[in-house]
């Protein structure tokens, strides 16, 4: 049943990263000058506000109009942020045979990513881009770091106006602190869709759903990742269905 179950999960991955690969590949990458001038072509013809397209624009992340932001461990400059803070601990469980055992878990005490809006710009303009709570794929790790725990509870980390409670009860061993930034002038690849609907046009994830990539990486470094999961996924996909309807036969004739 294992087997079968691993088979779904990579059925799953395959399926998602040819998605993704497709949409890619079948999606015009538009200067941004290209872009405004259908949107405004959009607005005269049909009004403010009904704008919608699928596009790509590449160019280079720049702050918005309110400047930079800082990361929200490390302080560093960026347009783009995101944190994750994980306990490590060990906890203590009785085996199927009554006997007790120790197994070491993890926790993720805060895991958050920046929202603020920011600028892509190539040769011909600025784009502005709405992140939401989307990853930036290929994003400059800034910090992983583990901090033993030094004992005693109630410890407390300040995040900005964010006070963390760290927890710290029996059986912790420690913190895992890890930050991602994207900082301004880095290279930068947006999928997505461009849209007025809140009075500006800006480049987000689809309104109806669909493919929403962010990335420092290139297109083609993208492509040839998806395209590399779907081959080794596809492959896993088929062994482990393979093995685990094999399992499952000896399992009801034995």
């Amino acid at each position: 049943m294992g087997g079968l179950v691993v088979a779904v999960v990579c059925a799953y991955v395959v399926r998602v990263s040819h998605a993704r690969a497709r949409a890619m590949e079948s999606t015009e990458t538009l200067p941004v000058a290209d872009l405004r001038a259908l949107h405004e072509a959009a607005a005269e013809a049909a009004g403010a506000g009904h704008f919608r397209y699928r596009c790509e624009v590449v160019g280079q992340a720049r702050p918005h109009k309110d400047g930079v932001l800082r990361s929200e461990l490390e302080g560093v400059d960026c347009v783009w942020h995101k944190h994750k803070i994980t306990r490590r601990y060990e906890e203590v469980y009785r085996d199927g045979s009554g006997n007790r055992r120790r197994r070491t878990c993890t926790d993720v005490l805060s895991e958050h990513s920046s929202s603020t809006a920011f600028f892509v710009e190539d040769a011909t303009g600025r784009m502005v881009v709405r992140p939401g709570d989307a990853e930036v794929v290929g994003a400059e790790k800034v910090l992983d770091r583990f901090d033993p725990h030094a004992g005693g509870g109630g410890r407390r980390l300040q995040i900005g106006p964010l006070s963390l409670d760290l927890g710290g009860g029996d059986g912790t061993i420690g913190y895992r602190r890890e930050e991602w930034v994207v900082r301004s002038g880095s290279r930068f690849y947006v999928h997505g869709e461009a849209a007025d609907g809140d009075g500006r046009l800006a480049v987000g994830a689809p309104a109806e759903g669909g493919v929403f990539v962010m990335s420092v990486k290139s297109e083609e470094e993208l492509l040839r990742g998806e395209n590399n999961k779907v081959w080794i996924f596809g492959l896993g996909a088929g062994i482990t269905a393979v093995a685990g309807i094999v399992f499952l036969v000896l399992g009801i004739i034995g």
